[in-house]
């Protein structure tokens, strides 16, 4: 077990320095900026997601799917070095594609040409973030959580020099923004890329003889990963479009795509419990799938994932008034009445993850794809029809109710194909203390005496969490089963 709690301080470490920056760099992007140039750096952002989706071709997971599908050195070098040889091929031709169409991309990204001297900016930010993320995603699967550490520290303590000078010199625009995280970009990139080589020379033993790039090899994981592109895709499009459709839908445009980012990444704090137990968890499961134990411990992470989950999600939002309030420009006060929707999404995005464990272990890509595209579909056009009578609000509530559907698709179809059951109930229970958290937000003003009620009540439930957890046998019985599966290696 010890061994699985120094991996999550590892993942933890490479983590926080996003979550940290996150928190602490968005009064000086509240102050230094007002909400339409908020907006041109959030849609920019969003662009850069996308296109990296496009970049990737969808090697992140089939990696996930593909990496233990040898156990020899010879067939994962193989395997690494072909991935790496596709994607950067794949990402100098695209790279161009979009620097030759720099004007019109710009004008569909923030409605402005005058952005477009950004884009060179843009292109070398995707193409590098696509060797730096490639880099996390393997040594994740091979369960290289110091580098991993090292690595995702690096790039974000960079940033955080980066942006500190951009606030101490009061040159923190749109413009200076993209320099810093170009800047950041290229050199962990090369630290992610030389990281690498280091690994791949410890694989060479002498026992084989390196092979640069295999077809045989790469054709299973190519053709997971470009069924798995749509369904990437659209998660991004749940994600992100509503923003997007903020942009051309909303009477205030930029301004409330400015609003509505603000509290949608407080409220994406959430997203990095998700993240923890995707890089811990994931790997493990996958490792397990055929053991008799897999179901159990499967079973045991989806309860014990909602019932923390929801208690920390309804933290972010009870607090989100006290985060706006003190730290917070007031132009963008109004953002915390949105916090719900970040919280609500990256929560059901984790019951997503949790459930498509069985899809990854089949390799069945088309089911996941299916459930996303079809979410996706949802989420546009409730944003049509909500967002010009409810503008922000009716965003928010169109992302939630597409993660609300695409969590019970995937669920329904895992009980039926594979006779797989979770405690549905409990979905219903931790979106239930999301929407108490939501409502009670919404109708208590802010004062202190508020603040002091809602820590004691919070103090509490963390008591009698950390109580029911020491009493219950099942998740004694969890963590039996890790010390048994660390003690057997």
């Amino acid at each position: 077990m010890n061994k699985y709690l120094k991996k999550s301080t590892h993942y933890f470490a490479g983590n926080i320095f996003n979550k940290i920056i996150l928190i602490a760099f968005l009064p000086i992007f509240t102050h230094f900026m007002i909400p339409a140039e908020y907006a041109v750096y959030t849609n920019f952002l969003i662009f850069i997601s996308f296109a990296n989706l496009i970049f990737f071709m969808g090697m992140q997971q089939s990696i996930i799917s593909y990496f233990y599908a040898e156990s020899s050195n010879e067939y994962k070098f193989t395997l690494i070095i072909s991935i790496y040889i596709i994607v950067i091929a794949t990402g100098i031709i695209l790279s161009i594609v979009i620097l030759l169409n720099g004007n019109i991309l710009s004008q569909l990204i923030v409605r402005n040409q005058d952005y477009n001297s950004l884009i060179p900016y843009i292109v070398v930010i995707i193409f590098t973030s696509c060797i730096y993320g490639l880099t996390l995603s393997i040594l994740n699967m091979m369960e290289h959580s110091a580098n991993y550490a090292i690595l995702g520290g690096a790039k974000n303590i960079i940033l955080l020099f980066l942006f500190l000078y951009g606030a101490f010199t009061k040159q923190f625009t749109v413009y200076t923004v993209f320099h810093f995280i170009t800047i950041s970009s290229i050199i962990t990139a090369l630290l992610a890329f030389v990281n690498m080589i280091i690994i791949l020379k410890n694989f060479v033993d002498g026992s084989f003889k390196p092979r640069i790039f295999s077809f045989r090899i790469l054709k299973p994981v190519l053709k997971f990963g470009i069924v798995m592109i749509p369904g990437t895709l659209s998660i991004l499009i749940l994600q992100a479009s509503d923003r997007y459709m903020l942009t051309y839908l909303s009477a205030n445009t930029m301004h409330d795509v400015g609003i509505y980012s603000a509290g949608y990444k407080i409220g994406m704090i959430m997203h990095f419990l998700v993240t923890i137990i995707s890089l811990v968890y994931l790997p493990y499961a996958m490792k397990i799938s055929k053991e008799p134990q897999a179901q159990t411990i499967n079973k045991s992470m989806f309860k014990y994932y909602i019932i923390f989950g929801s208690f920390f999600g309804a933290f972010i939002i009870m607090y989100s008034q006290e985060i706006f309030r003190i730290i917070i420009d007031s132009n963008y006060m109004t953002s915390y009445k949105i916090v719900f929707a970040g919280v609500f999404s990256s929560f059901l995005f984790g019951i997503f993850n949790i459930v498509n464990i069985n899809y990854y272990a089949r390799k069945k890509a088309g089911n996941i794809t299916l459930a996303v595209l079809i979410g996706s579909i949802l989420n546009i056009i409730l944003n049509f029809a909500l967002i010009p009578k409810y503008g922000i609000f009716g965003a928010g509530i169109a992302s939630v109710i597409a993660y609300f559907f695409i969590v019970i698709f995937n669920y329904s179809v895992a009980v039926y194909l594979y006779k797989i059951k979770y405690n549905v109930s409990l979905i219903f229970f931790g979106l239930l203390i999301l929407t108490i958290a939501a409502l009670l937000n919404s109708y208590v003003i802010f004062s202190w005496m508020s603040f002091i009620v809602k820590t004691i009540i919070f103090l509490g439930i963390i008591g009698v969490s950390y109580f029911i957890m020491k009493k219950d046998r099942k998740i004694q019985n969890l963590l039996m089963l890790l010390k048994q599966e660390k003690q057997e290696k």
